[in-house]
């Protein structure tokens, strides 16, 4: 594969199996009323929020690890996130692919377009319960280099000579 980050829904269609896990970001109410077949739903992607201090990053770093190796994403897959659309899920999957990347985790994607595209394509929708993995069994740390390439920083960090880009308006 590519170092392509965005996939048309064909893409996405045509890789679909056991090496691809698909990522639904949007709210449980509306996975449950359906989702692409097999995707598994980690809406914390989009609800979750850490302090920006050590602990904060050490925080945000577990809850994704654990919650991403829950998934079913143990470093071999290629992982996909999605929205409802890309212009108003307000960057979800984005957020996804994002802490994928700052985990470490090279195989990751987003379906261009969201569900909005994959349903435009005349795609199939799932209307099954997402599957429940044993955390027992299979959660595991999915990422081996968290915070790989600097791109995020605790306030320590940042005090000692880090650029800072502010993305408010």
């Amino acid at each position: 594969m590519t170092d392509k980050v965005l996939l048309t829904p064909a893409e996405l269609q045509g890789m679909m199996g056991p090496d691809v896990v698909v990522i639904d970001t949007r709210s449980p109410d509306a996975f449950a009323s359906g989702h692409i077949p097999g995707a598994v739903n980690v809406h914390e992607i989009f609800t979750f929020l850490a302090m920006s201090t050590p602990e904060g990053m050490t925080e945000l770093r577990q809850k994704f690890a654990d919650a991403f190796g829950a998934a079913g994403l143990s470093g071999a897959e290629t992982a996909v996130c999605y929205e409802e659309s890309m212009n108003s899920g307000f960057g979800q999957s984005c957020r996804g692919y994002f802490l994928l990347s700052w985990l470490g985790y090279s195989k990751a994607r987003v379906l261009h377009g969201g569900i909005h595209a994959w349903k435009a394509a005349g795609l199939p929708l799932s209307l099954a319960q997402a599957l429940q993995i044993d955390k027992q069994a299979h959660a595991r740390q999915c990422i081996a280099t968290p915070g790989k390439g600097g791109v995020v920083g605790d306030l320590q960090q940042v005090q000692h000579g880090a650029i800072i880009v502010s993305a408010r308006p």
